[in-house]
C-alpha cells in the first residue's frame, strides 16, 4: 500500500476496534521493520505466509493499517528541526490556518492539541534564515490571533518501539523483538547491527531519490527503486544500506491507528536541570508507554509522548517520570492530541 503523504484529519479520539492478538503481532513486526518479508513475519508467527497476506489487508481495510513509511533523520542531511506551539486568541480562523499551513513543504508535522497550546507545527528547514521566514510569514499573516507561542528546536529524537500492544506475555515479546531475517532487501541485519555516527552523512542527487521513494512506501520493491531512481540493482541496495548503517534512515515501520487500539497520545513537555541524561533515556527506553521522546532547546529541553488509555492511565505514567525524577523536574504542561493533519518528513 503506497500512501503520498499523511496529509488529512487523523482523528485521535476514534472508537477503538476488535483487533486480535495475531494482527497485533503482524502490527507489531510491521513497526520494528515494514520491510520484513510476508514469510520472515509468517514463519516467526508460525503462520501461513497467505495467512499474514490476508491480514494485512484486512488491517488495511479496517483504517487500522494505513501504510508503511521510512524514518529518516533530517539533521543527518543538514536540516533544522524545530518546534512551533501557538496558543490562539480564538479558534474563528483555524481552519485556514491549518490549510495553508498543510501545503508547506517546510511544515512536516501539524496537530490540533488541548492544554496550555492549541497547535503544534513541526518545521523542517534547511537553515535558520528560512526558518526565520517561514516564522515572519506566520506571525505577520496569523499574528492578530495568536495569543502566545513557542518555539523549541530539536536536538535528538528517539522513536521506541510498541511494546504494549503485546505486554502481556514477556516472554513472546522478547522472542518477536529479537526476529532475525537473512533475505537483503529487509536490511534487518544493518537496522539492528548499526552503531552510533555522530557526524552528519555524505549523499547525492540518486540517493535523494531513493528516499522519495521510500518515504511513503517503505516496502517497495527494490526493482522498482532500481527503474525509478535510474541505478543498478546493485547499486540500490548498497546505497540504502549505507543510508541505514550512517543512520540517515532510522527506521522501516508501519502507521498504525493506535487510536483504533483505545489510545490518546498525550505529549508532556518538561523542564529539567542536573538530570542524567543516560539515566533519564534509559527510562524512557524502558516505559512501554513513552513512545517518542524529544531534546531540546529552549523554555522546555525534553517532550515525551505518552500513550494512554483514559486519564488515568496517563496520570501513572506521569506520575513515574515525576517520581523517577523528582528532583530534576522544574515544571511541566501535558497536552493532549486531539487531530493530526500532516505527518511527512523532508528529504529535500
Amino acid at each position: 500500500m503506497r500512501i503520498e503523504n499523511y496529509i488529512g484529519q487523523h482523528d485521535w479520539k476514534a472508537m477503538p476496534q476488535k483487533i486480535d492478538l495475531i494482527d497485533k503481532k503482524i502490527a507489531f513486526l510491521l513497526c520494528k521493520n515494514s520491510r520484513l518479508s510476508n514469510t520472515a513475519i509468517a514463519k516467526a508467527l508460525k503462520l501461513k505466509r497467505e495467512v499474514v497476506a490476508y491480514r494485512i489487508k484486512k488491517m488495511q481495510e479496517q483504517d487500522f493499517l494505513h501504510g508503511f513509511i521510512t524514518r529518516i533523520n533530517p539533521r543527518k542531511m543538514g536540516f533544522l528541526i524545530n518546534f512551533v506551539y501557538l496558543k490562539l486568541k480564538t479558534p474563528v480562523n483555524e481552519k485556514e490556518l491549518i490549510e495553508e499551513l498543510v501545503k508547506m513543504e517546510e511544515v512536516t508535522n501539524l496537530k490540533n492539541e488541548g492544554g496550555k497550546f492549541d497547535t503544534f507545527i513541526e518545521v523542517t528547514c534547511k537553515n535558520i534564515e528560512e526558518f526565520d521566514l517561514f516564522l515572519r510569514n506566520l506571525l505577520n499573516k496569523h499574528g492578530k490571533n495568536i495569543q502566545d507561542y513557542s518555539i523549541l528546536q530539536v536536538i535528538k529524537e528517539e522513536c521506541l518501539d510498541l511494546d504494549f500492544m503485546i505486554e502481556d506475555n514477556k516472554k513472546e515479546l522478547e522472542r518477536l523483538k529479537n526476529i532475525n531475517e537473512s533475505k537483503g532487501s529487509s536490511f534487518h541485519k544493518e537496522l539492528t547491527g548499526r552503531k552510533e555516527i555522530s557526524s552528519g552523512a555524505d549523499y547525492d542527487e540518486i540517493d535523494r531519490k531513493i528516499l522519495n521513494l521510500l518515504l511513503m512506501n517503505s516496502r517497495i520493491n527494490l526493482k522498482d527503486i532500481s527503474s525509478q531512481a535510474g541505478c543498478s540493482l546493485p547499486s540500490v541496495e548498497k546505497r540504502i544500506k549505507k543510508l541505514v548503517s550512517e543512520r540517515v534512515i532510522t527506521a522501516f515501520t508501519a502507521y498504525i491507528s493506535l487510536a483504533k487500539l483505545g489510545y490518546q497520545m498525550y505529549p508532556v513537555l518538561f523542564n529539567m536541570s542536573n538530570v542524567d541524561e543516560n539515566k533519564l533515556f534509559t527510562f524512557t527506553r524502558m516505559h512501554p508507554h513513552i513512545l517518542w521522546t524529544y531534546k531540546l532547546v529552549g523554555n522546555w529541553n525534553y517532550q515525551f509522548n505518552i500513550f494512554a488509555k483514559n486519564n488515568a492511565h496517563f496520570h501513572d505514567t506521569l506520575n513515574d517520570l515525576r517520581e523517577a525524577f523528582s528532583e530534576n523536574i522544574v515544571s511541566f504542561d501535558p497536552l493532549m492530541v486531539f487531530s493530526s493533519f500532516k505527518a511527512k518528513q523532508r528529504v529535500e
